[in-house]
């Protein structure tokens, strides 16, 4: 948001901009001298307004763009400067977003982004709740006919959980993705903690981690996100820890719900907005991820980008005109 300002100096006063911008953990102010105020009208002052915003933001974009070449090691096609540039862009108009609104109005803006993004990953999984259903169950605490009570409490649990990573500073390790899963799977399976028995995941042909080796293998997968936050970009960052959990399915059921929810999670962390993966989209999600399987991550990440941009196109783009 662009403050103005009035000062007197003798006897005539000036026009001032101000604009303040986080960068990290760091918020720096940029200020920008208009002149006489009798020299702008209202609609003047509006414009250089709107400048100046502009302005800003694209010194900012082009600034994390370059912080971004200088930190991480891994960027390349498709994750490329250019593609970076448009991420931190939307990125930047959500935190704008975030900052501007009211709280009331930016909770109402969560609850239905939440809903969205429950509503899409549970549909992904074979939920068939409508929409429509899922919200009367979930805000209104109705539910409407013959429905499914697994679909129920996979609804209300989803919501709940996803609801608390918003604003959740918990670090991940072991112990938060098993409460995580416990929390998601409430009254739905009693089958909580590691898999004890092989699963498999249904149009994927994929070797999964053995029950024995689970332990082991998060272990491992949790190291390597530790060693590589801070050192990949966090979009691939959160897609490739997606895929890798994906690959190990560590529990009897849920995994998929929880992936996407930790893969969010990771991104939030990161400071970045979270996406949705649409039901629509399952067999291009599926075989991204097969692609995966076979060591081949440019798939995952060109469909990575796609969600980004979706996600803030439908979702979130609509809230910044109106800012």
């Amino acid at each position: 948001m662009v403050f103005i300002q009035r000062r007197e100096l003798k006897g005539s006063r000036y026009i001032y901009l101000h604009k303040s911008v986080r960068i990290g953990q760091r918020i720096y102010k940029v200020s920008k001298f208009l002149g006489p105020e009798e020299d702008f009208s209202k609609s003047k002052v509006n414009e250089e307004v709107k400048k100046f915003a502009l302005e800003v933001d694209a010194r900012v974009v082009s600034f994390l763009t370059d912080q971004a070449k200088r930190k991480y090691h891994s960027l390349g096609y498709p994750l490329t400067l250019e593609e970076i540039r448009k991420v931190e862009e939307m990125n930047l108009k959500y935190k704008e977003i975030r900052k501007t609104l009211r709280k009331g109005d930016w909770t109402d803006i969560k609850k239905r982004f939440v809903a969205n993004f429950i509503f899409e990953s549970n549909a992904l999984e074979g939920n068939s709740l409508t929409l429509k259903n899922f919200s009367e169950i979930v805000f209104e605490n109705k539910i409407v006919g013959t429905t499914d009570l697994r679909e129920i409490y996979d609804a209300k649990n989803s919501y709940e959980v996803f609801s608390r990573l918003f604003t959740s500073k918990r670090e991940m390790t072991e112990e938060f993705i098993i409460g995580l899963h416990k929390k998601v799977m409430k009254n739905i399976d009693n089958r909580v903690g590691y898999k004890k028995i092989p699963n498999i995941i249904l149009g994927r042909r994929v070797e999964l981690t053995e029950p024995k080796e689970v332990p082991l293998a998060m272990k491992k997968l949790l190291a390597w996100y530790i060693d590589n936050k801070g050192k990949m970009y966090p979009l691939e960052l959160a897609f490739k820890f997606h895929h890798k959990f994906e690959r190990i399915h560590p529990f009897a059921d849920g995994n998929g719900r929880v992936g996407r929810m930790l893969l969010n999670y990771i991104l939030i962390r990161s400071g970045y907005f979270p996406i949705i993966i649409r039901k629509t989209h399952r067999n291009q999600y599926l075989k991204v991820m097969q692609a995966g399987d076979n060591g081949k991550y440019i798939p995952l990440m060109r469909f990575a980008l796609d969600k980004v941009k979706e996600t803030y196109r439908k979702f979130f783009e609509v809230y910044y005109q109106h800012i």
